[in-house]
């Protein structure tokens, strides 16, 4: 597993950095890994949500950005985020949305244990889930989602996009339901337990160049109100 080292940007570059990940890594048959944080105060949301009903959320001194998968509104003034990558041969890339997910979070959940933070997984419900809209997703524990085991406020979730070029997971941790956490060790136990899991030691990796052309046409993208208010 490659890892590529921390960064913090605003929300328009994030998006960008985890879409190239997906679509333009050098080393497209590894599976890579980003941890990065926040330069501004951002939020983004799913690929598919209103614009509008969001912005109207979003405090105007906030960047407001879409990105490429899924979920609705997630907000990063305190949060620990990540992306990950599989290559589009490997075996978890293939599989249902739940499947990945249930891997990352039992690996995260693994990492906040050891620190002694009392989490656990949502478990799968066998009768059919009622569709609700992803409004305020990171309020609200769907089935792998990782939750406070003494008073189930969500700790973490999950996006995903998937293309022939593999599948991306973007997540976070909101930091504030964790009081005491050393982040720099969740962050080096998270990315072993994630190596472990995926049969893929991590490997620290330079930031890698894209081509000019991708890199820009990508963040135009990530920046424009094409796409942003595009629904």
């Amino acid at each position: 597993m490659d890892v590529l080292p921390r960064q913090s940007a605003d929300a328009v570059v994030n998006m960008s950095a985890d879409l190239l990940l997906l679509e333009k890594y050098p080393r497209s048959g590894n599976v890579r890994f980003r941890a990065y944080a926040w330069s501004v105060p951002a939020y983004t949301f799913g690929v598919s949500q209103s614009w509008d009903k969001y912005r109207a959320l979003v405090p105007a001194h906030c960047q407001l950005v879409r990105r490429c998968t899924g979920g609705g509104l997630v907000s990063h003034l305190d949060d620990w985020t990540f992306a990950l990558v599989l290559p589009a041969a490997h075996p978890l890339a293939s599989q249902d949305a739940m499947s990945s997910y249930a891997l990352v979070h039992k690996a995260m959940a693994g990492a906040l244990v050891a620190q002694g933070q009392s989490v656990r997984q949502v478990p799968l419900r066998e009768e059919p889930r009622d569709y609700r809209q992803p409004d305020q997703c990171a309020e609200r524990a769907e089935p792998n989602d990782l939750v406070r085991s003494d008073d189930g406020r969500k700790v973490a979730g999950a996006a995903q996009k998937r293309s022939r070029c593999g599948l991306l997971i973007e997540g976070y941790v909101w930091k504030p339901h964790l009081p005491g956490c050393d982040w720099a060790r969740f962050e080096r136990d998270f990315i072993a337990a994630m190596g472990t899991e995926l049969s893929s030691p991590p490997v620290g990796v330079a930031e890698p160049i894209y081509d000019q052309f991708d890199h820009e046409g990508i963040w135009a993208k990530f920046n424009s109100d094409e796409w942003n208010r595009r629904v």
